[in-house]
């Protein structure tokens, strides 16, 4: 039986937001590989769009070159590269917050999307989220590292509670922070006309599931708009962070992809 195989148009947009003076968020996707990241950098002195360019960077790098060379592989091989592409991410942040002390305690968030065949690889670190649109019904596929999400999943706290806290931005793992870093790494079934969004918290903190599940449905043969529509929405709600999305739409594999992928950000 033939190998299931999907393509990933991908649509991404970044924006500094209402009340901050720099953006620190990066995206980045590459379509050759199938790959979307997003990284929500913090630190002093500018740093933490230092740290998250360095994220999204590093990641590619090492994807390209271990990916574009290589026949094939399992599932759980392809999550042992995209684990040690994060992990080598990690130690060059770390590295160059130790060099320079205009970078000292810089650190990124981590959401990335690889569709390899008919499966997608997800791996994040902190709180930057992955969505899945599928059938009209909007999941969210990671769970946030964060104080207030253990506190939820410990039964200490209601999902409404978690929204409301003053301290669900306290996440409890960052990419760049220390030598080590733990990486959650997923794999799910793709299907036909799913699609991903991946969003700094610049835009869940303010928007909520309800709110992006149905800007998505209004916009579903658009998603350049539904991507703007998703900026304005938090910027209309306040704005008070960065605000990032990439939106990842699976369709059919074709044997000349010209003009099937549209990118923009």
């Amino acid at each position: 039986m033939a190998k299931t195989s999907y393509k990933a148009a991908f649509h991404g947009l970044t924006d500094v937001g209402l009340m901050r003076e720099h953006n620190e968020d990066s995206i980045l996707w590459d379509m050759d590989l199938g790959l979307a990241l997003l990284a929500d950098g913090m630190g002093g002195h500018n740093a933490g769009e230092v740290a998250s360019a360095l994220a999204v960077e590093n990641i590619r790098t090492a994807l390209r070159e271990r990916l574009l060379s290589a026949d094939g592989g399992s599932v759980e091989e392809y999550e042992t590269v995209v684990r040690d592409a994060v992990t080598f991410a990690n130690s060059c942040i770390f590295s160059q917050s130790q060099e320079q002390v205009e970078c000292a305690g810089m650190g990124t968030t981590l959401a990335l999307a690889l569709l390899v065949d008919s499966k997608l690889i997800v791996a994040h670190v902190g709180d930057s989220r992955i969505y899945r649109l599928r059938s009209d019904e909007l999941t969210q596929i990671t769970s946030d590292h964060s104080l207030v999400q253990e506190l939820v999943d410990g039964g200490y706290l209601t999902e409404e509670d978690a929204r409301m806290s003053v301290s669900k931005n306290l996440i409890t793992r960052a990419l760049g922070i220390g030598e080590d870093v733990e990486v959650e790494v997923i794999d799910a079934e793709a299907s036909l006309a799913d699609v991903y969004l991946l969003c700094s918290d610049g835009l869940s903190d303010l928007v909520s599931d309800e709110e992006i599940s149905s800007i998505l449905l209004e916009h579903a043969d658009d998603k350049k708009a539904a991507a703007k529509q998703l900026i304005s929405l938090a910027n209309e709600k306040g704005g008070s962070d960065n605000i990032s999305v990439i939106l990842v739409s699976i369709h059919e594999a074709f044997s000349d992809d010209n003009g099937v992928v549209d990118s923009v950000g």
